[in-house]
């Protein structure tokens, strides 16, 4: 080869993007970032919610964040912290298996031991947990739903940004 010819490198040219994935290797899990393996474990939502939110059920984390704003009653603010600590125990709890089901499957993919028939048994598990830590989160929506004030959710809805939804659907609370 001629000293003055070069060779394409494509992982060092300039003109390729890079992958959103090129910062995630450091993650503790490989496959997650380590602010969906964070979320995970503290139990949030991370918008696993989003569809009762967005349609005027408010969460029980944002409720009592807005306590003041939405002039929450002794017993309201009870009830919803009831509500958010049994969400809360239920989400770590799904959340630190899932963390654990999917640190199982990077290590099998690591170690390039993975088939087929283990891949999909694998992921079915964790789609399970996903859809158990989903409906936890959805559950405390509509729990404190009927605790509210029609007034106490438009504000809620107003302070959160979603009050010129109009796509919303109507629903009763009491």
């Amino acid at each position: 080869m001629q000293p003055w010819v070069k060779v394409a490198t494509p992982h060092l040219s300039p003109g390729l993007p890079k992958s959103p994935y090129a910062d995630q290797p450091e993650s503790p899990v490989r496959g997650l970032t380590a602010q969906e393996v964070d979320d995970l474990l503290q139990g949030r939502g991370a918008g696993l919610a989003r569809m009762a939110e967005l349609n005027s059920y408010p969460g029980p984390r944002h409720v009592l964040d807005l306590r003041e704003e939405l002039a929450l009653s002794p017993a309201q603010e009870q009830v919803i912290q009831g509500v958010f600590a049994e969400m809360q125990t239920q989400a770590q709890t799904l959340g630190k298996a899932i963390v654990e089901q999917e640190q199982a499957v990077s290590q099998v993919f690591a170690t390039a031991a993975i088939t087929p028939e283990q891949l999909h048994q694998q992921i079915q598990e964790i789609a399970q947990l996903y859809g158990e830590l989903r409906a936890v989160h959805l559950q405390a929506h509509l729990e404190i739903t009927p605790i509210l004030s029609a007034t106490q959710i438009a504000r809620y809805d107003q302070l959160r940004g979603y009050a010129d939804n109009a796509s919303r659907v109507p629903h009763q609370h009491h």
